[in-house]
């Protein structure tokens, strides 16, 4: 799998050049997803323009890394994703954003909104 990934503080982008998901191409997927995580952001929006098929195995591997990745407050946000995948995901913790633009809008919002809900919270505690 090769890929290119842009940093900045507050997300990872992972363009991949990936045409299928399959157990194996979505583990390597998710490694590379975990390590930034670990490394930099707990945002990471991924690229899968090229892929033009996800088996079932792919499909439950995202999942559950959207799910961890919830649960530890961060987002998986998935872009360039055919229609037909976003109806495979569709109970998931995982953000289909039609572009990579519109996915680091979405990322910045994201966090001035917890922001904000953060400020309204100390306020109501003092």
């Amino acid at each position: 799998m090769n890929y290119t990934i842009e940093k900045s503080d507050q997300y990872s982008l992972i363009k991949t050049d990936l045409t299928a998901l399959d157990k194996h191409t979505a583990s390597k997927l998710i490694e590379k997803v975990r390590h930034e995580v670990a490394s930099s952001s707990k945002y990471v929006i991924v690229n899968i323009e090229g892929v033009k098929d996800c088996n079932a195995d792919a499909t439950r591997e995202l999942i559950n890394l959207g799910l961890e990745l919830h649960e530890n407050d961060g987002m998986l946000i998935i872009t360039r994703a055919e229609d037909s995948f976003t109806r495979l995901f569709a109970k998931a913790d995982i953000t289909f954003i039609p572009t990579d633009e519109e996915a680091v809008d979405f990322v910045f919002m994201d966090q001035l909104e917890k922001q904000f809900l953060n400020m309204t919270d100390e306020e109501n505690n003092a």
